[in-house]
């Protein structure tokens, strides 16, 4: 047992911390509960009654979140119902809490190891999320067909069988909404939303149970039971007929002299309507034919005037600035040489004038080969202590000082794995998760064996990038 206050080990009969005196009965008798809640849910998750495990686990790490054999499990009943989201984030969270000896790692791994099955349920969750939006908006055949294709894509998606089954139960498929809740069932047994759907499909209706208690009522001794009511021969009633027979010709009459010359008129506003559109519609496209037209003039009339300047300029013969950066880079460099102990920074601010000259303008090839030669040297001067420097600067978080070392030491020619992953943290601590990005996925195309690949793509998944 640890103690929560300093930290020491203690053995687990001890009530008192012998180092700091605090008192351990309460810290004691919470993690006997977080323990008991987790046993309560790992018996719930062993019969498959997920939705008790989540509920008993969840209490556990309220009582202790460091409990990583709780969480770990959470994440595993996540997984089993579809949840990839949530069980890798419990993974992730359980994984920080205990970096080394963690079962997170490997239930990670075999997920990223499967990247079809992997993408089918990113795509699932995606497609979920829009019909969801689509139920919501009363697009219901939208919904249903999207929801199809997540069912199909991950067959334990628990929420999203459920609303798949109970769009069937609102259109009426009440078999097809059955045969599904039972799937669901199976992968979660004691699910509530499941079982409440179940009940109200095989709940009787209102009228089912009115004739059902008419049958007994008359099943009873085989006698049905009727009010007796006395017999009486009716008359013929003439005015009846004769006042169908006006109500006819009054709704005739009505008909052809009202809402026959009503629904013309109705057709005709709504004819001359559609027609004033077209004509709109039309006069919008002739605008813009127009327009473009007069666009297309204009270009035609810039490149004609491009193409004049061009052939009116003469290109001279020999640039007698080409060696001008090469000439600086070379007094820098003596100025290096004539100081006694030059520091890095002195070094690195020679390596950057360097770079910047142009060795491809260079027409003397014995220019050219001293430039490389040099080049070569004070890059490999510099390359590894900036690297070295930058990762002092990464533990201080000196992170834009950490940033600036390390791409040097990439620019000058240290290209490793380490030097790439701490580059590409230092951006991602800057939040340019997008240069970040670039320097990760640089890592696994050139050093794929690396042991830092794993944590490159947690990386990326932190970001939020495939």
């Amino acid at each position: 047992m640890i103690c929560p206050k300093c930290g020491n080990q203690l053995p687990a009969s001890r009530n008192h911390c012998g180092v700091c005196g605090a008192d351990l009965t309460a810290y004691k008798k919470i993690m006997r509960l977080s323990n008991f809640y987790y046993n309560q849910g790992l018996e719930c998750a062993q019969v498959r009654d997920l939705s008790g495990a989540v509920v008993m686990l969840k209490k556990s790490l309220d009582m202790n979140k460091r409990n990583t054999e709780a969480r770990n499990l959470l994440g595993l009943v996540y997984y089993e119902m579809g949840e990839i989201v949530a069980a890798l984030g419990e993974w992730v969270i359980s994984k920080h809490f205990q970096p080394e000896e963690n079962r997170a790692d490997e239930y990670m791994e075999k997920v990223q190891s499967n990247p079809t099955k992997l993408d089918a349920m990113n795509q699932a969750i995606k497609k979920y999320n829009l019909a969801l939006e689509s139920a919501k908006q009363d697009g219901m055949d939208l919904a249903i067909l999207q929801l199809k294709k997540v069912v199909s894509l991950n067959p334990k998606f628990i929420r999203a069988g459920q609303l798949l089954a109970l769009l069937y139960m609102k259109n009426g498929e009440k078999e097809r909404a059955r045969k599904l809740l039972q799937r669901l069932a199976a992968v979660d047994v004691a699910n509530t939303t499941t079982l409440r759907y179940l009940k109200e499909i095989t709940a009787p209706t209102p009228v089912e149970e009115t004739e059902e208690s008419e049958s007994i009522a008359e099943g009873v001794s085989g006698v049905t039971m009727r009010r007796p009511t006395g017999y009486t021969e009716d008359k013929p009633n003439v005015m009846a007929w004769v006042t169908l027979f006006i109500g006819a010709l009054i709704g005739v009459l009505v008909t052809f002299f009202l809402i026959v010359p009503t629904a013309k008129e109705n057709i005709r506003a709504e004819f001359a309507k559609e027609q004033l559109d077209y004509s709109s519609e039309l006069r919008i496209k002739e605008a813009a034919i127009n327009a473009l037209e007069t666009e297309s003039e204009l270009w035609q009339e810039k490149y004609n005037e491009a193409v004049r300047e061009l052939s009116s300029i003469e290109i001279p013969e020999y640039d007698e600035t080409m060696y001008d950066a090469f000439f600086e880079a070379l007094r820098v460099y003596e100025k290096l040489q004539a100081l006694e102990e030059p520091t890095l920074e002195d070094q690195l601010a020679v390596a950057e004038t360097f770079s910047l000259v142009d060795a491809e303008r260079m027409e003397n090839t014995d220019a050219k080969a001293l430039y490389k030669a040099l080049t070569k040297t004070l890059y490999e001067t510099v390359a590894e202590p900036a690297y070295n420097l930058g990762r002092e600067r990464y533990d201080e978080e000196d992170y834009e000082g950490s940033r600036d070392l390390l791409l040097a030491a990439y620019r000058y020619g240290y290209v490793t794995d380490y030097c790439y992953y701490y580059l590409a943290k230092s951006y991602q601590l800057l939040e340019d998760y997008e240069q970040a990005a670039v320097y990760y996925k640089l890592l696994m195309e050139e050093f794929p064996e690396s042991s830092l690949v794993k944590y490159v793509k947690t990386r990326l998944k932190e970001m939020g990038i495939e």
